[in-house]
């Protein structure tokens, strides 16, 4: 009886350890698309430069990356989750667009866009499948219509929403969206839902890969009134119908949520620039053995300013600090299993995205994150490297609730002191079609972690980039 139990026990521990290492994985992947939609968003919407009626645009992109994971897990005694992985991306765009004639000009255009992706992991380890290789698509990656009857705007399909700088809600969803822009004011609505077979946040609902069931609503306001100055606020609605697979009847996992932020960005002179950004959390949550709801009360902000030099180099320096409230019984951020027990659900939980560091890259939950980044092109008189920079992060990172967890599982201890993080990296525009991007992370672990789990933990990656 005693050792069945041991091993009902190690199981159960084990599978905890899994979850929280997918939610881990799930961030590092968020980032790596995050980082591509970027460099792949001059593509999204027609050229209004173009004095052509009708025209018809497409291209591709192929990204071939290697990506390497080191004590991922912050113990060199055991065998990583995640070794390393290569891949190939493949973005094939089709755009086409009609425009409408506007006191002698084609300045209103309607359009279509439609983007299919490919990934292919040429080899990962630990093996997803015998042979070492898996593949994800081909699929839809983009596809949505924009009507311009300026000042309105309709943008119908799948695409990716967003508020504010991102953070509470920013992903690819299929929705629809109604701008109406005017010279000094706009504002937006919105009504998405996630997209078939996405990965529920929660990882304690069974079955929760590809069942995530969840909409959005939501409206923002900006105003540009004052020169060079943005100035915006957002209510968003999230509801959850995710179901688990297979049905639980002793537990419900329902987390609905509501969004109210304000922030600002704009210059305070010509080369200092700042941004801000106050988000409240409310809504409720469930309390896994009990089934209680429970009301949200979870807060989170991000600001910082930068400052770049006109000098040889162009050295531009940053600093930020970003607060996202955690809970003291929690023990894992996104999940209602080991979550919320007694109380307000104060840990800040969010659907969107922010750079948190290369190799630990944790969630904005129970967290002060501090840093401090500087950038140059040192080789920026030689031509062939005009489009070369050198980036540089220094991350610390603390517990709002020192009891509580973090979405690294491994930092279990009653202190707030999560540890340090250095990042580097290195893009370079070889040429217009060629681009090769290096990227560096070393995790120093703190106080959190006790003594088995505190092992240093890196991260490499190096991409290139066609397009074509």
């Amino acid at each position: 009886m005693k050792i069945k139990l041991i091993i009902l026990v190690a199981g159960a521990l084990s599978f905890f350890t899994f979850c929280q290492k997918v939610v881990q994985a799930s961030q590092q992947e968020r980032r790596v698309e995050q980082e591509k939609r970027e460099l792949l968003g001059s593509v999204e919407s027609p050229d209004l430069t173009e004095h052509r009626r009708f025209m018809l645009d497409y291209g591709g992109w192929l990204d071939f990356r290697y990506d390497d994971y080191d004590e991922e897990d912050n113990d060199s005694s055991t065998t990583d989750t995640y070794n390393y992985d290569s891949s190939l991306d493949l973005r094939l765009w089709l755009r086409v667009s009609l425009a409408l004639e506007s006191d002698g000009f084609y300045q209103r255009k309607h359009s279509f866009y439609l983007r299919l992706k490919d990934l292919y992991y040429i080899d990962r380890r630990p093996e997803p499948t015998a042979g070492g290789a898996d593949n994800d698509g081909p699929h839809v990656d983009y596809a949505f219509m924009m009507l311009d009857f300026r000042p309105y705007w309709f943008k119908i399909g799948r695409r990716y929403f967003s508020v504010g700088n991102g953070i509470a809600y920013s992903d690819i969803h299929d929705g629809l969206e109604l701008h109406i822009l005017y010279h000094t004011w706009g504002i937006k609505g919105f009504v998405s839902y996630t997209l078939p077979h996405q990965d529920n946040i929660d990882t304690s609902v069974p079955g929760y890969l590809k069942e995530s069931d969840r909409f959005f609503y939501g409206t923002e306001f900006r105003y540009q009134g004052i020169p060079d100055q943005n100035m915006y606020a957002y209510f968003v609605v999230q509801r959850d119908y995710s179901n688990s697979q297979p049905q639980d009847s002793l537990h419900q996992y329902t987390y609905n949520s509501q969004y109210l932020g304000v922030g600002a960005r704009g210059d305070i002179s010509s080369q200092m620039s700042y941004w801000i950004e106050l988000i409240r959390e409310t809504g409720n949550s469930r309390v896994y053995d009990t089934r209680e709801k429970k009301d949200i009360d979870a807060w989170a902000l991000d600001c910082g300013i930068s400052y770049g030099f006109d000098v040889y180099s162009h050295p531009f320096f940053s600093v930020e600090y970003i607060f996202a409230s955690g809970d003291e019984d929690r023990e894992v951020v996104t999940d209602t299993e080991n979550g919320n027990t007694i109380g307000d659900d104060t840990n800040f939980l969010y659907f969107g995205y922010i750079l948190t560091g290369y190799a630990l890259s944790p969630r904005l939950s129970n967290i002060h994150l501090y840093k401090i980044g500087i950038s140059a092109n040192p080789l920026e008189k030689v031509p062939f490297f005009r489009e070369f920079l050198f980036e540089f992060d220094y991350y610390r990172y603390y517990k709002d609730k020192s009891s509580g967890g973090i979405s690294d599982l491994e930092a279990t201890e009653n202190n707030d002191d999560i540890g340090s993080e250095i990042d580097f990296s290195i893009s370079w525009q070889i040429s217009s079609d060629v681009r090769c991007v290096i990227q560096y992370g070393y995790f120093l672990p703190g106080k959190s972690y006790p003594s088995s789990t505190n092992n240093n933990q890196q991260y490499f990656s190096i991409s290139t980039t066609l397009t074509f």
